[in-house]
């Protein structure tokens, strides 16, 4: 499906200016201020998905992982996409597929060889049905449990557990399709 058909799409950086509409997609607002605080720093990117100039979606583009995180320290299976969401009245329209590609073209301009994400493959399948159709290859047979956890600026802890399934993909394929 062309999503382009009639229609703007863009990305760009989120803004505090955004928060009231971020947080109608998901509502965390100290998590999003957050993200857009950690946006401020290198390594750490907050991105917003624009259809005709209305935010439709989000994610976070991680080269290095903030402190404050409980793997903070992991440099592992970086840069890593986080939170990919899209606006659930809009999916299966191909935003995200154009959403993901355009975050995949920054990390490699910014001379990135490979792409992370991971996925709840068990409460997520479309997702993972996604990834695996945009090219990425998941990096365990089966899911494993993930315990995380943060404190928000507002000093509130947030932790759960979810099934991941690590997935990467080449942007040498990115580059070359360009």
């Amino acid at each position: 499906m062309d999503v382009s058909a009639g229609k703007s799409l863009s990305v760009r950086e989120a803004t505090e200016a955004d928060l009231n509409t971020l947080v109608h997609l998901k509502p965390s607002p100290a998590v999003h201020r957050d993200r857009i605080r950690d946006a401020r720093q290198p390594g750490f990117r907050y991105l917003v998905l624009e259809l005709d100039q209305t935010i439709i979606g989000f994610v976070c583009l991680v080269f290095v992982r903030p402190r404050y995180w409980s793997d903070g320290d992991s440099v592992e299976h970086l840069p890593t996409v986080i939170d990919l969401l899209i606006d659930p009245r809009l999916r299966s329209r191909g935003y995200g597929s154009f959403f993901l590609q355009e975050v995949e073209k920054l990390a490699a301009e910014s001379g990135s060889e490979t792409l992370y994400l991971w996925v709840d493959a068990v409460s997520n399948p479309r997702a993972y049905g996604l990834y695996l159709r945009l090219g990425y290859q998941p990096l365990q047979e089966q899911p494993y449990r993930f315990h995380w956890e943060f404190v928000n600026s507002e000093g509130h802890r947030h932790s759960g557990d979810s099934w991941r399934v690590d997935m990467v993909k080449p942007l040498r394929l990115v580059t070359e399709s360009s």
